[in-house]
């Protein structure tokens, strides 16, 4: 794997056999007549372009070759079958032409005109489709025929993804058991001669490249220091970008569930069986999603291109409640409670500030501050409030003489509520 194969070198190997066209057949003065080289395309097959059952990434079974003139047509169209990897022909000694090449395909690849390239497109049947060999192809700048060799080399139409997990930092009581690894959002078409972009959920499989238990055991070793060995990942081209609007240093912009973007971005996600002093997973397990790209606010995933990523979960590993980090499917097996201050019963006088909030265990549990009351009792002139940043509680500046009342709630695994009366003088 990685630089494991060697980069796909198309050789024209010009050799023997040159050819004088008469000018009585071809309309041509002596001195314009044109000189005929036999030539030799060669293939062999090469590495991907490293960036910081699995498929034989070096394996090629079918070649379609396209030879295009100056102008952009078509002077021929070859297909390589049954593992050749050379095919013979005719070209102009110093002629310009553009050689185009796909591998892998399973089917013939041809085009009448260079312009046409634009439209050829890759589908997958499925997302481990690899019996044929990883997609690739190549295409040369314009090259002018001489003796020697021409190398024109092809790149693989999808990324590598490996990972690996570094458990050092998490707590000693902390035990995380990789179940899977997929690929969400992964394409199942992509552009061949120019960059793919995935513009419709419809082009991507609902259930993308996927490892299971047995494949993740790696995920699941230690090589030392905390760290596993590596799993690999496979998907097609996926260029998405920028994220939409920047973020700040310790967070990523995560799209919601309306969000076009949101379907059609591709990502890594983990399932994992979880055990601590706090939560156990049970039937579901602690989701980690995470987006790839050369940084945390870029999306591409490139062709031809193999991404090392190591997860490194701290403490106890649950430091978001969000589409990132996801546990509602874990079971909290530790205290509960939910304590109400300063009282249940809050009396003051117009202009006085009071702090209202619920102290909640475990702190990360959901919670409704009541603002729907807080809001009718604003309306009816008996005090304005601020909330708190956590949204455990709120202060409140009375405003004008009356009584109100505010309803807090925690759901689990406290489920259990606060009622808060306030009476202004």
């Amino acid at each position: 794997m990685g630089r494991k194969g060697r980069l796909l070198n198309l050789v024209l190997r010009q050799t023997a056999a040159l050819a004088l066209l008469s000018a009585a057949g071809c309309n041509l003065s002596d001195g314009e007549r044109e000189e005929y080289v036999t030539s030799t395309i060669s293939f062999t097959s090469g590495n991907m372009a490293t960036k910081a059952a699995d498929p034989d990434e070096s394996l090629i079974t079918d070649i379609s070759l396209m030879v295009f003139d100056e102008h952009g047509d078509a002077e021929e169209c070859a297909w390589l079958t049954g593992g050749r990897t050379s095919h013979r022909t005719r070209l102009i000694k110093g002629k310009k032409y553009i050689i185009c090449a796909c591998a892998n395909f399973g089917y013939q690849v041809y085009a009448d005109n260079i312009a046409e390239l634009e439209e050829i497109t890759y589908h997958l049947a499925y997302p481990d489709e690899y019996r044929e060999g990883i997609p690739m192809c190549a295409r040369t700048e314009t090259v002018v025929i001489k003796d020697g060799e021409i190398t024109l080399e092809l790149e693989r139409l999808m990324s590598k993804i490996s990972l690996r997990i570094d458990r050092s930092r998490l707590s000693e009581e902390v035990q995380m058991y990789v179940r899977s690894a997929l690929i969400g959002n992964c394409p199942r078409v992509t552009k061949v001669f120019t960059g793919n972009r995935v513009k419709d959920e419809d082009d991507c499989f609902p259930l993308g490249f996927y490892r299971n238990e047995l494949q993740t055991a790696a995920l699941n070793s230690d090589a030392g220091g905390g760290l596993s060995r590596e799993i690999s990942l496979y998907m097609l081209e996926n260029l998405q970008g920028e994220m939409p609007v920047q973020t700040d240093k310790d967070s990523d912009k995560i799209f919601s569930d309306n969000d076009l973007r949101s379907r059609t971005c591709s990502y890594i996600e983990l399932e994992m069986d979880y055990n601590s002093d706090t939560y156990i997973s049970r039937n579901e397990g602690l989701i980690y999603r995470f987006y790839l790209g050369e940084d945390r606010n870029n999306l591409d995933v490139g062709r031809n291109s193999h991404y090392h990523i190591t997860v490194t979960p701290e403490d106890h590993g649950l430091t978001e409640n969000s589409w990132r980090v996801d546990k509602s499917g874990l079971t909290y097996i530790g205290p509960t409670s939910l304590i109400q201050y300063p009282s249940s019963y809050i009396e003051g006088k117009v202009g006085d500030k009071i702090h209202i909030w619920c102290d909640l265990t475990p702190a990360d549990a959901p919670f409704d501050v009541g603002i729907k009351y807080m809001e009718d009792d604003r309306r009816t002139g008996i005090y304005d409030y601020e909330l708190d940043k956590d949204g455990h509680g709120a202060t409140l500046t009375l405003t004008g003489p009356g009584a109100g009342l505010i309803y807090m709630e925690a759901g689990a695994p406290i489920n259990d509520a606060a009622l808060f009366y306030i009476i202004v003088n």
